[in-house]
């Protein structure tokens, strides 16, 4: 994958929708759980993008 691709930027996107997420999560959600959750699949994703674009 490249820099640029739409593959890349539909991750990208993912992973800004995930972050916003967990910072609804944060404010909202009186469980901190549901915040780690959804904070740690974003780093997981943006990590996995990063060693795609990496290895590709």
């Amino acid at each position: 994958m490249f820099r640029g691709s739409k593959a890349d930027e539909v991750l990208t996107l993912l992973f800004m929708l995930l972050a916003i997420g967990a910072i609804v999560c944060y404010f909202a959600v009186s469980n901190r759980g549901v915040f780690l959750a959804v904070a740690g699949v974003a780093v997981i994703m943006r990590i996995v993008q990063y060693l795609m674009r990496y290895f590709k």
